[in-house]
C-alpha cells in the first residue's frame, strides 16, 4: 500500500476505524450454509494490545496464561442454503474477514467469540443483507478464486484499498501436526481456541450496544497449513498504526462443514467487567444469546 494511500486511510481513533469498517444492527433471521474451504490465519498478540482494536465492553481472550491474544484472518467460500425458514437455491460466496478472540458478558454470563472488524463478500444479494442486517460489518466486493485440487487461493479486489487481500495455500502441504511456529499444543488446542466458540460479538459505537449470536458449529476436523502465502493490507495497517506486536502464529483449514447462524439482537452490555472465561455454553446459557 503506497504511502499517500495509507495517509487517506488512517483513522483518528478506533471509533472512526471501525465506522470505516461497515454498520452494526440486528440479524433477525437465521442462516445455515455448507462452507467447501476455509483457512483461518492468525497472529499472536500481546492481549492488551489487541485490546486497542475493540471497544472495552469486549474483552480481548487470551491463549491461556501465555499473555497473548489472537488476531486473525479468514478466507473461504461456502453456498447459503437456508435464510430463517425459508429453504434457498444454494447462493455462493467468497469471502475474506479480519476476526478478534474475544469475550462478551450477557445476562451475567460470560461467551467466547470472533469479533468481525470487517468482511467482504462476492454475493450481491448476501453482501446487501449482510451490511444491513448483521454485526459482520459486511461490504460487496470483487474475488477471484482458484481450487484446483492443488492450490486453494482467494484474492479480495475490494474497492478499500485498505481491505484487499491474498491467501494461497498449497493443499498438499496440510497435515495435523503444528508447526514450529504456534503456541499451541496441538490441532486440537488451536482449533479449540480459535474456532471452538459459543458465537460471534459485534458493537455498535452509535447507541453503545453490543451483539451476540450464536453459532451451530459441526465437529471440527482441521489441519495445519504448512505451505501458504499471503498478503493482507488491513492487517499490515492495524499491527503498525495500532503497534501492535504481532507474530504469524498458524493457519488452520477445514472443508466441506455445514453450520448455521442464529439470530442476534443488540443489547444494553452489563456494567459489570469480564472476568474470566466461559467454553461452549450449556443449552441454558446458549438461549439466552439469542433474547
Amino acid at each position: 500500500m503506497s504511502t499517500v494511500a495509507e495517509a487517506k486511510l488512517k483513522p483518528t481513533n478506533i471509533r472512526s476505524l471501525h465506522a470505516r469498517m461497515g454498520r452494526v444492527y440486528h440479524q433477525p433471521v437465521s442462516v445455515a450454509s455448507f462452507t467447501n474451504k476455509r483457512v483461518t490465519v492468525s497472529f499472536r498478540v500481546p492481549v492488551k494490545q489487541v485490546q486497542r482494536l475493540l471497544p472495552s465492553e469486549v474483552e480481548a481472550d487470551e491463549v491461556e496464561s501465555t499473555g497473548y491474544g489472537i488476531v486473525s484472518m479468514c478466507a473461504c467460500d461456502f453456498f447459503v442454503t437456508r435464510i430463517g425458514p425459508i429453504p434457498m437455491p444454494r447462493i455462493h460466496t467468497n469471502e475474506m474477514l479480519c476476526r478478534i478472540s474475544a469475550k462478551v458478558k450477557k445476562r451475567g454470563q460470560i461467551y467466547r467469540a470472533y469479533y468481525t472488524l470487517r468482511s467482504d463478500a462476492s454475493s450481491r444479494f448476501l453482501g446487501f443483507l449482510g451490511g444491513r442486517f448483521s454485526h459482520f460489518r459486511k461490504r460487496v466486493s470483487k474475488f477471484s478464486k482458484r481450487d484446483d485440487g492443488k492450490t486453494y487461493e482467494l484474492v479480495c479486489h475490494a474497492k478499500d484499498e485498505l481491505c484487499r487481500g491474498r491467501l494461497s495455500v498449497g493443499l498438499d502441504s496440510l497435515s495435523k501436526s503444528p508447526p514450529e511456529t504456534t503456541i499451541f499444543a496441538g490441532i486440537d488446542e488451536a482449533t479449540d481456541f480459535v474456532l471452538g466458540l459459543d458465537g460471534s460479538c459485534g458493537y455498535d459505537f452509535t447507541s453503545g450496544r453490543l451483539s451476540l449470536q450464536k453459532i451451530d458449529f459441526p465437529e471440527w476436523d482441521t489441519r495445519f497449513c504448512h505451505e501458504y502465502k499471503f498478503e493482507f493490507s488491513l492487517l499490515d495497517f492495524l499491527f503498525k498504526e495500532y503497534e501492535l506486536d504481532a507474530v504469524l502464529d498458524h493457519a488452520l483449514f477445514m472443508e466441506n462443514v455445514a453450520q448455521t447462524w442464529g439470530t442476534s439482537w443488540l443489547y444494553e452490555p452489563d456494567n459489570e467487567p469480564i472476568r474470566g472465561t466461559r467454553r461452549n455454553a450449556d443449552s441454558k446459557a446458549s438461549k439466552a444469546i439469542q433474547h
